[in-house]
């Protein structure tokens, strides 16, 4: 059986991994804990003040596991150098992603702090990235998780669950009710 290990990363508060684990494994088959992690990089991009999404996210696969994949979660705003920013990065049918709760928050966008509103977008880009992880393409359809999205807005309109398609290529470990 696999298991989800969420890091806590650059500055996440660990009440908050903890509700994203909680809330994860409501939606995936495979038990989620918080892992004890180390402080990972803080590689910036150069003359942007982000954080390098491909460097953490290596450093986040040289981590040793067992049975598990590996999901950093973090507060620091990621980028790579030809996109202006990114929810997260995985690589496809690896066994480390990484997530930014920093666009996904209200308050970066000047409205009131919504702590609901961000888990509920933390958790499904979480997914859409354990998708990569499954080997799942980006997605035609309006609604799947695996669509791209490359704003907050359309991370929201593009739904919380899988297309049938994408669904039926998850792997067992991933799929809701499985054992």
């Amino acid at each position: 059986m696999r298991s989800v290990e969420l890091h806590a990363l650059g500055g996440l508060a660990p009440e908050r991994a903890r509700t994203l684990a909680a809330r994860l494994s409501r939606r995936v088959g495979a038990p989620c804990r918080v892992a004890e992690a180390g402080a990972g990089p803080v590689a910036l991009l150069p003359g942007r003040d982000q954080t390098d999404a491909d460097a953490l996210l290596a450093w986040l696969e040289s981590q040793p596991v067992r049975d598990a994949v590996v999901l950093g979660v973090t507060a620091q705003d990621l980028a790579i150098p030809i996109f202006t920013f990114v929810f997260g990065r995985a690589r496809s049918g690896g066994q480390a992603a990484v997530v930014s709760l920093a666009r996904l928050d209200p308050a970066f966008y000047g409205l009131p702090a919504d702590e609901e509103l961000l888990v509920r977008r933390g958790v499904r880009e979480l997914l859409h990235e354990l998708g990569h992880l499954a080997r799942l393409p980006h997605c035609d359809h309006p609604e799947c998780l695996m669509r791209f999205a490359g704003s907050v807005e359309k991370a929201d309109l593009r739904g919380a669950e899988f297309c049938d398609s994408c669904a039926e290529r998850l792997p067992d470990w991933m799929r809701r009710g499985s054992p």
